[in-house]
C-alpha cells in the first residue's frame, strides 16, 4: 500500500512541478482519501510527512550525456562530471549552474590572455606615470605659452646654426675632393697610370669625411623636425593642463 501511495505521490510531484508545495500536498491528500480507506490520524500524518520530506531530500540535476541527450537525475554520474550541469528545485527552476570543464588548450589560451592583460595594464600604468611626470615638468618649467614657444625657437636657432656649419664644411670638402679627383684623372687615369698612394689616400679621406658630414646633416635635420613636432604636442598639452 505504501508503494502505491508513493507512486501517486511521485506522479503528483512531477505533474505539478510548476505549482506550489501547498497545492501538491493538497492533491496528495485528496488522492489518498479517495483511493484508500481512512487511516488512523497518526499513521496518516507519518505518511504525509514522509512524502513531503522525500520531496525535499535530494536535488534534481539536469545534464547532457555523451550523445547530446538532456538527462534529469538525482545525481550526476562520474562520466558526466566534467560537463555542464544544473541543479533544479522542486518546481523545476534552476538554482545553480556548474559550467563544463574547459579543455587544456582553452585553459592555456585563457591563461595567456590573462598574462597579456596584466602586461598591458602594467604598460599603461608606466605610461600614465611617465605622462604625469612630463605634465608636472611642463607646468613647472613654463609659466606661459610664450615661454614654451621661446624655448622651442632657441633650440631651433642652435640647430640651424649647426646645420649651416655642416653645409659650409661639406661645400669646402666637396671642392677639395673635386680638385683631387680631376688631378688624378688628368695626370694618371687618362694616361693609364696608377694614381699615387698619397693622392689616392687624400681622395679616400675626403670622401669619408663628406659621407660623415652628410650623415650628421641628416641627423640634425631629423632632430629639427622632431623638436618642431614635439613643440606642437607640448603646446596642446600645456593648453589642456592650463584650462
Amino acid at each position: 500500500m505504501l508503494t502505491n501511495i508513493c507512486m501517486h505521490r511521485d506522479w503528483l510531484l512531477t505533474a505539478g512541478g510548476a505549482k506550489t508545495r501547498e497545492h501538491t500536498t493538497s492533491a496528495m491528500k485528496s488522492c489518498v482519501s479517495q483511493t484508500y480507506p481512512p487511516l488512523p490520524g497518526i499513521l496518516l500524518c507519518v505518511i504525509m510527512l514522509g512524502m513531503a520530506s522525500s520531496a525535499d531530500a535530494g536535488s534534481l540535476y539536469k545534464w547532457i550525456d555523451e550523445n547530446g541527450e538532456v538527462r534529469y537525475t538525482d545525481r550526476v554520474p562520474q562520466s558526466a562530471s566534467k560537463r555542464q550541469q544544473q541543479t533544479l528545485n522542486d518546481q523545476g527552476i534552476v538554482i545553480d549552474t556548474k559550467e563544463a570543464a574547459k579543455p587544456p588548450e582553452e585553459l592555456a589560451a585563457i591563461k595567456q590572455a590573462e598574462k597579456e592583460r596584466k602586461k598591458r595594464l602594467l604598460a599603461e600604468k608606466r605610461d600614465n606615470e611617465a605622462q604625469r611626470k612630463k605634465d608636472q615638468a611642463l607646468l613647472l618649467t613654463f609659466s606661459s605659452e610664450a615661454e614654451l614657444e621661446l624655448a622651442k625657437d632657441e633650440r631651433i636657432e642652435v640647430l640651424d646654426s649647426i646645420i649651416q656649419l655642416i653645409y659650409k664644411s661639406m661645400a669646402g670638402t666637396n671642392k677639395k675632393l673635386v680638385e683631387l679627383e680631376n688631378l688624378a684623372d688628368q695626370n694618371y687615369l687618362t694616361k693609364g697610370l696608377e694614381v699615387p698612394g698619397g693622392l689616392a689616400q687624400n681622395i679616400e679621406v675626403l670622401s669619408r669625411k663628406n659621407l660623415s658630414r652628410d650623415n650628421q646633416l641628416r641627423q640634425k635635420l631629423t632632430e629639427k623636425n622632431r623638436i618642431e613636432s614635439q613643440f606642437e604636442i607640448d603646446l596642446a598639452r600645456y593648453r589642456a593642463l592650463s584650462n
